[in-house]
C-alpha cells in the first residue's frame, strides 16, 4: 500500500510517483468515490422517504384537526342551546312560583279571582315554554346523533 498523502499536500505533477503507488491511490480513491456515492444515494432515499412521511403526517394532523374543529363547534352550538333551554326553563319555573304565590296571597284577602287570571297566564307560558325546549331537545338529539355518526365514521384510525 502506497504511502498515504495527505489531501493538502498532493503533488501538483505525479510524474514523481512511480507507476505502483499511482495506480493504488487511484484505486483507493475510486473506492472511495463509489463508497461515498452510494452513502449520497442512500442518504438522498431516506431524506426522501422522511419527506413523504412528513408530509403524510401532517395531512393526517390536518384532517384531524378539522374534524376536532367542527365536533367542537358543534358541541358550543349545542351548549348554547341547552343554556337556553335552561334559561328559559327556569324563567317559566320564575313565573309560575311568582303567579302561584301572588294567588295565595290574593286568595287571604277574597281577591284570588284575580290573580287566577295570572296564573292561569303563567301555566300558559310555561306549557309554550315546554314546547319549545321539547323541539329544542329534538334539535340537540339529531346534533348529537351526527357528531356520533362522524366520530364512529373515521373508525379510530386517525385518533
Amino acid at each position: 500500500m502506497p504511502a498515504l498523502l495527505p489531501t493538502g499536500h498532493f503533488p501538483v505533477n505525479p510524474v514523481a510517483l512511480d507507476r505502483e503507488d499511482l495506480n493504488d491511490t487511484y484505486c483507493t480513491l475510486r473506492h472511495s468515490y463509489k463508497s461515498v456515492m452510494i452513502s449520497r444515494g442512500v442518504y438522498r432515499s431516506k431524506a426522501d422517504q422522511n419527506r413523504a412521511a412528513m408530509k403524510e403526517l401532517e395531512a393526517k394532523i390536518r384532517t384531524i384537526a378539522e374534524r376536532e374543529a367542527n365536533v367542537r363547534q358543534e358541541a358550543y352550538e349545542m351548549l348554547e342551546i341547552v343554556t337556553n333551554v335552561v334559561g328559559e326553563l327556569e324563567d317559566a319555573g320564575d313565573d309560575l312560583v311568582n303567579e302561584f304565590g301572588a294567588y295565595q296571597l290574593g286568595k287571604r284577602s277574597y281577591q284570588g279571582g284575580g290573580y287566577l287570571g295570572g296564573l292561569i297566564k303563567a301555566i300558559a307560558r310555561f306549557i309554550r315554554r315546554w314546547t319549545s325546549t321539547k323541539q329544542k331537545l329534538n334539535t340537540i338529539v339529531e346534533k348529537q346523533q351526527a357528531v356520533q355518526l362522524s366520530l364512529e365514521g373515521t373508525d379510530g384510525q386517525d385518533r
